[in-house]
């Protein structure tokens, strides 16, 4: 058995950059802001496991899950597209609270952990699942599961996809001092700016999962699929 070490190294970069985890810093602080800085940190931590157990869970149950419920990846293209865009608007249009001193370091809280928990299950959806684990990240681990052959070849995808969710929560995990550096101006043009390429790349999922479903519709120097 040949030992595949170019291919964990070749998804590894792939996840990496579906998932762009350093672009959607505004969006996680977005969605964070009003809690303690020890509270957010936890949730980084957490957010970077959540990912991890999706990610297995596609690895290994992907095509079967998708067939079970009848449900094709251009579905997934659409919806994920739908869902991003109602978060892409609301970034453009609401007033992210940042506080320049560093977002709730005055605030403490006695369980981090259990409010951490809280706020996990408050934006797995749609912030882990479509926005990091979307329909390009879960075609991705379909895929590369597939090539995998043998115990060693499989252990070295999987190292490499704890590697990208270790790397996503150390990013999340800093993503607070972001905004000591931009202050509180600049990180409301900064959301503003990732919500409006947020709201086209869910228009870009939206077209791709058409023009999965009615082929040569739509032109292909459009499109992501090729």
């Amino acid at each position: 058995m040949t030992i595949d070490l170019a291919s964990a190294v070749g998804f590894y970069v792939a996840l990496i950059a579906i998932m762009n985890p350093i672009g959607n810093v505004p969006i996680f602080l977005e969605a964070v802001n009003e809690d303690p800085g020890e509270v957010q940190k936890t949730v980084a931590k957490l957010f970077g496991a959540a990912i991890m157990g999706i990610c297995l869970f596609f690895y290994f149950t992907g095509q079967p899950f998708l067939k079970a419920f009848g449900i094709t990846i251009p579905a997934f293209r659409i919806a994920g597209g739908i869902l991003l865009m109602m978060i892409g608007i609301r970034m453009m249009n609401g007033k992210p609270k940042f506080d320049s001193e560093g977002l709730g370091d005055k605030l403490s809280v006695k369980n981090p952990l259990k409010e951490a928990k809280k706020r996990l299950s408050s934006i797995i959806v749609p912030v882990a699942i479509p926005l990091f684990v979307g329909p390009g990240a879960m075609t991705t681990v379909i895929l590369f599961s597939q090539q995998a052959n043998g115990i060693i070849n499989n252990t070295l995808m999987l190292l490499a996809m704890a590697a990208v969710c270790a790397t996503i929560a150390g990013v999340l995990f800093m993503s607070r001092w972001f905004v000591k550096i931009f202050g509180m101006n600049g990180m409301q043009i900064i959301t503003r700016v990732f919500g409006l390429i947020l709201c086209a790349m869910a228009v870009q999922f939206v077209i791709d999962g058409v023009a999965q479903l009615l082929p040569g519709v739509i032109n292909p120097l459009f499109t992501q699929i090729r």
